[in-house]
């Protein structure tokens, strides 16, 4: 009779180790799946590996040939305690994923709204009137006079020109060093023309020159000329 006992009492731990070891193995894949997102088939294989070890563990701690009924009884108690924790756990999956959900279309909405900020500015400053465009500052013409103006400047001050090279200038409408300081390239040549020495005026650079005494200033030159 005590060895039947002792036989009844190995078997019934053994399945509750195992129900228990089936109930941590389905946690574990529910876990997966819920929580970390994992595929269905890899979250199985995993839970039923995870099983198996755990009913080995489970029985060789509390199902081995030594243990007395009373022994037995204690670990199914707990076993079923533990069991029971367990399937408590098991559909708090669901509940976390449905918050994972709320998170990420709470972030959605989040991303939408910051979206909609920058084509709402967009939109406000396509309303607002363009600015009144400045009108583009009037390039300098130099300007040939027909008669002798009221200033007339002295043009020998510039380095190269001569009392001939300056009558010269002169009957072209040249008298004031602005005129000379104002030259572009179409004025260069108009002038170049006129004169005897052509590529003076560059070289002399005329312009720089007349943009000096233009100002009152001074140049090597004109010190030297004045003295």
């Amino acid at each position: 009779m005590t060895q039947n006992n002792s036989s009844s009492g190995i078997t019934a731990c053994s399945i509750v180790c195992w129900l228990l070891a089936f109930a941590f193995g389905v946690f574990i894949a529910s876990a997966l799946i819920g929580w970390a997102g994992s595929h269905g088939l890899l979250a199985a294989v995993i839970g039923l590996i995870l099983m198996l070890i755990a009913g080995w563990l489970l029985t060789g701690m509390f199902c081995s040939d030594d243990i007395t009924t009373a022994e037995v009884t204690a670990p199914v108690t707990a076993a079923a305690a533990v069991s029971t924790d367990a399937a408590a756990a098991a559909p708090k999956a669901k509940p976390a994923a449905k918050k994972v959900a709320a998170k990420s279309t709470a972030t959605a909405k989040t991303k939408t709204a910051a979206a909609k900020k920058p084509a709402a500015k967009a939109k406000a400053a396509a309303k607002k009137p363009a600015a009144a465009k400045k009108p583009a500052a009037k390039k300098a013409v130099t300007k040939f006079y027909r008669k002798p103006p009221t200033k007339i400047d002295d043009l020998k001050l510039i380095s190269g020109v001569g009392p001939k090279l300056e009558q010269t200038l002169n009957e072209i409408g040249i008298y004031q060093y602005d005129q000379v300081a104002a030259w572009k390239k179409a004025e260069i040549t108009k002038v170049d023309d006129q004169l005897k020495f052509k590529g003076r005026i560059e070289r002399d650079d005329w312009m720089a020159q007349a943009k000096i005494l233009a100002k009152g200033g001074d140049t090597e030159f004109s010190k030297k000329k004045r003295k």
